[in-house]
């Protein structure tokens, strides 16, 4: 059963992506964004390091995710080629809507620096082609325990994102 933890602001119509949202902090953070209601882009992060296939991990967390009533869909990106990153938000535009919110989980403390590189790379283009106004946020975990964990201050930062983003929200529709 997928869990979604304590229930959380609603981000009802707001579009986010989460770059390497298939394991550790971005699924966390994924499925508390859909719990919340927004439209998550659920995108796998294709690299040489990634012992598994970004693009299948991210089909199986959009089923579970559609499953459970929640509104997430898939996109791969290859990390090597920053210009396809550049080119999601586009592509999610044209699927749901224009995106609101761009997060990019960034390798944990451990990584090669090429890695880090290439994920730092993929997050510039990204937040280039983002719409005006949108909010482009980085996360480097912190150190895991173990495979597809994280951590109580991962875990808080997730809170505080998605509260961060509902804040942002009752602004908006206040004004």
């Amino acid at each position: 059963m997928l869990q979604t933890g304590s229930s959380p602001p609603r981000l009802d119509g707001l579009v986010a992506l989460v770059v390497d949202a298939t394991t550790g902090v971005g699924r966390e953070l994924t499925t508390r964004l859909c719990a919340a209601g927004a439209v998550v882009a659920v995108v796998g992060a294709g690299h040489p390091d990634r012992g598994d296939d970004a693009a299948t991990n991210a089909a199986f967390l959009c089923k579970a995710l559609t499953d459970a009533g929640l509104v997430a869909l898939p996109y791969r990106i290859d990390v090597g080629d920053p210009a396809e990153a550049g080119r999601l938000p586009g592509q999610i535009a044209a699927d749901a809507a224009p995106v609101d919110a761009a997060v990019v989980v960034l390798p944990p403390p451990d990584a090669t620096g090429e890695l880090t590189r290439a994920f730092r790379a993929v997050s510039a283009a990204l937040a280039a082609a983002l719409p005006p106004g949108a909010r482009h946020i980085e996360r480097t975990p912190a150190a895991q325990a173990g495979p597809g964990t994280t951590t109580a201050e991962d875990r808080d930062w997730v809170h505080s994102v998605v509260d961060g983003l509902a804040a942002d929200a009752a602004r908006a529709t206040s004004r």
